[in-house]
């Protein structure tokens, strides 16, 4: 839940759009899981547990619909996980095992500067941290296909103009811009954020001439977009 604040993740959209993110992931789990298990379906399922480990603690809850099903499909794949490096095996097993929320509920590195561009006042990433055993050398390819979701929700909201001076209330994917900070390895284009972030002052260049209300609201929030829009272009420049 939001706390109507000015970072990018202090409104109930953002916050529900990165759980539709993660509900897209679990999913993803749940489906590979299904798979035959070998080292390639394997290895992408757990690239798939290792970003929803950053993204999302609640779908790995025992107590949900979705935590005993993850578990199931990762002991489906038991003789598989077996063969992976000591790390991605042992958060692997950990999860089987019903410890998902522990280690997703474990802060990612970020710096605090860039913690509190997401959550005002917060010096503590608001993703989960990263198990770097689990991105493989098959992890790319599903990396990006979540990347790719985030791009899309990100390109919707820039799609209408009426959008681009309430990206705070409503930018559907402020929250999937958020988690492009921490998908990794991804790539995304520079050139498309330069124009998101174009359009972004645009809109703020509009509220500024409406003399809205809520102006010192708005430019405190575009203040923290324009940051975040600076550190993904630096990130995959």
């Amino acid at each position: 839940m939001g706390t109507w604040d000015d970072g990018l993740l202090d409104n109930d959209t953002a916050m529900d759009t990165l759980g539709d993110l993660g509900s897209g992931v679990a999913e993803d789990v749940l489906e590979l899981g299904q798979k035959k298990p070998g080292s390639e379906t394997t290895a992408q399922l757990a690239a798939a547990v290792g970003v929803l480990l950053q993204l999302s603690s609640y779908p790995f809850d025992t107590e949900t619909d979705t935590g005993p099903r993850i578990m199931k499909a990762l002991r489906h794949h038991g003789e598989e996980i077996a063969k992976l490096p000591p790390g991605a095996r042992e958060a692997l097993e950990a999860v089987a095992e019903g410890r998902g929320v522990e280690l997703a509920d474990r802060p990612g590195e970020m710096t605090p500067e860039l913690a509190g561009l997401l959550r005002k006042g917060s010096e503590e990433a608001p993703f989960g941290k990263r198990v770097p055993e689990l991105f493989g050398p098959s992890a790319a390819a599903y990396v990006q296909k979540v990347a790719d979701r985030c791009v899309e929700l990100v390109r919707e909201d820039f799609e209408d103009e009426d959008t681009w001076s309430d990206l705070c209330r409503e930018g559907m994917g402020m929250g999937a811009l958020a988690a492009l900070l921490v998908l990794e390895p991804c790539k995304v284009s520079v050139d498309e954020l330069g124009e998101w972030r174009r359009m972004a002052q645009e809109g703020l260049a509009r509220l500024v001439e409406e003399d809205d209300e809520e102006l010192s609201f708005h430019r405190g929030y575009y203040a923290n977009l324009d940051a975040v829009f600076a550190a993904l272009e630096k990130r995959f420049a």
